[in-house]
């Protein structure tokens, strides 16, 4: 394990012998100078009774000390992490990224979240995997050696993320773990680097065991029925399929600037771009992961401008919809799942439905997320996904808002009650949940009006529906205000921290006064 700081907060950061306390400015500072270093504090042993720690010997640092020589002749991975930021010639006003942090302390590119010894065990391990593949090609059909080549791939792709500095540690189940506690690259004050030949955690025989379990669960020896699959690769938007030629189509789209698939893709296709370009060359043409036409928001592609890019992401998305209606059936359905909470997110998502000519005629909760996963664990993250399923848009003529607010009232209310009590959901799935039959009714109207003509957009809809279901969950109590808050409360959030917003409008349904905070 190396490090010799702990973070303190979300920034500043504490020295474990003297206290001080450093300024999160003054740490990224000498980050950026090359000042910030490492030092192995930790050696962890196997024993009869299981793991045990020392402190470091002089044997372990000239351990250490001989990969640095051997690093010398490895070609240090030189790809930029999220090149728009950190790319000599990239613009000054991309602005930072939501998802990646450790650019700010220096580490700005793939090489740079590799130690020496690490770095020596990765380029070894994509070396033998070249020369297994080569000596396959000359030995099988093709097919079977892209299937060794693929399986390879992945080999390598799962010991990257053991082998990195940026990797953590699972104090409490003494294992070591990805770097993706969630779906970022977060900076780690203390590290774990494990040896590549223990044959326990982290190790690559380790890794090996993993995919062999799943070769052997889905496999025909394995009692599994095989129904075969034709995978291709290609832009959602323009599907290389004939009009009205599949029953159903599901998708899983981005959720708008809150995962950076792409630049998250590109600690792996580093990697697997070292070890299979000689086998799938047509899929590593670029030098990272093709970026422009990415289905996100993220404002660092549109330099710094967060309105381009959430006009971005409406577009291709509205694009990908409008592909998929083309290809369905006319009696097909389209599910789309989605499991973000912001109004803004699914105010994009419906918008780019209606656009397409679809609406949501069912909604479907499906439990999908683990509730004890680090993004989870404390804050009102969604733990299920909500599955719509949508159709060609019947639209007719313009509707009143007190018309359509009548509608949406009674549906929400049901929804509620139906949510709550069949599928117990609580907090922000519950809120969620009852999106997609509000938006059922919303989008059989051409437009919905106020009383002076002007159009009620999606996320006024949305606004609503959080309204009338927190109305709906406060009816079920009778009480004084404080008491309803904190049933209210209690039933939606449990203990978890929540936004500002979130709170201030359960509190005025719930207990009716701000004072009640």
């Amino acid at each position: 394990t190396a490090g010799t700081m702990i973070e303190k907060g979300r920034g500043a950061v504490k020295c474990p012998v003297c206290q001080q306390v450093t300024p999160v400015e003054d740490l990224r500072r000498a980050g950026l100078e090359g000042k910030m270093g490492e030092r192995m504090t930790a050696v962890i042993t196997d024993t009869p009774q299981g793991k045990d720690y020392r402190a470091v010997e002089e044997i372990d640092l000239r351990a250490f000390e001989k990969a640095k020589q051997l690093a010398q002749e490895v070609e240090r991975p030189s790809e930029y992490i999220v090149p728009e930021i950190n790319a000599p010639n990239a613009p000054k006003d991309a602005g930072a990224h939501r998802s990646i942090s450790v650019d700010l302390y220096g580490f700005k590119t793939f090489g740079s979240i590799f130690n020496d010894r690490q770095l020596v065990a990765m380029q070894a391990v994509v070396e033998y995997c070249r020369d297994a593949i080569a000596l396959e090609a000359n030995d099988v059909n093709e097919d079977y050696c892209n299937a060794i080549a693929d399986y390879l791939g992945i080999w390598v792709s799962r010991n990257s993320m053991r082998l990195t500095n940026i990797g953590r540690f699972d104090a409490g189940g003494e294992s070591f773990q990805s770097p993706f506690a969630s779906q970022s690259l977060a900076m780690m004050w203390d590290y774990s680097e494990t040896n590549p030949f223990n044959e326990s955690t982290g190790g690559l025989l380790s890794q090996l065991d993993w995919i062999l379990r799943v070769i052997r669960r889905e496999s025909p020896y394995g009692g599994a029925k095989i129904v075969p699959a034709k995978v291709t690769r290609g832009d959602a938007a323009a599907l290389p399929l004939k009009a009205g030629e599949v029953d159903t189509v599901v998708t899983d789209p981005p959720y708008f600037d809150s995962i950076a698939y792409a630049d998250l893709s590109d600690f792996f296709y580093i990697w697997m771009k070292r070890t299979l370009d000689n086998r799938f060359s047509q899929s590593f043409t670029s030098p990272q992961t093709p970026k422009s036409d990415e289905a996100v928001a993220h404002k660092h592609r549109h330099h710094g401008n967060r309105e381009l890019g959430k006009k971005h992401f409406e577009l291709k998305l509205e694009q990908a919809f409008s592909d998929a209606r083309r290809v369905c059936k006319s009696d097909g359905v389209i599910a789309v799942m989605f499991a973000h909470q912001s109004t803004e997110a699914w105010s994009a998502l419906i918008g780019a439905l209606f656009r397409a000519d679809l609406t949501i005629t069912a909604t479907y909760p499906i439990d999908t997320e683990l509730k004890n996963r680090s993004i989870a664990l404390g804050v009102s993250a969604l733990e299920s996904s909500i599955t719509v399923i949508c159709r060609p848009r019947e639209i007719g003529a313009a509707a009143s808002f007190r018309d359509v607010r009548r509608e949406i009232e009674k549906v929400v209310t049901e929804s509620v009650r139906r949510f709550f009590d069949v599928y117990g959901f609580r907090g922000a799935d519950l809120i969620v949940a009852c999106y997609g039959p509000a938006v059922g009714v919303f989008g059989k109207y051409e437009r919905v009006e106020r009383a002076d003509g002007t159009p009620v957009t999606v996320a006024e809809l949305l606004a609503l529906v959080r309204e009338i279901a927190l109305r709906a969950i406060a009816g079920e109590f009778e009480g004084d205000n404080l008491s309803r808050l904190y049933f209210v409360w209690a039933n939606l959030y449990g203990v978890g921290e929540q936004a500002w917003d979130d709170a201030r409008l359960v509190v005025q349904i719930g207990g009716e006064a701000e004072s009640a905070m």
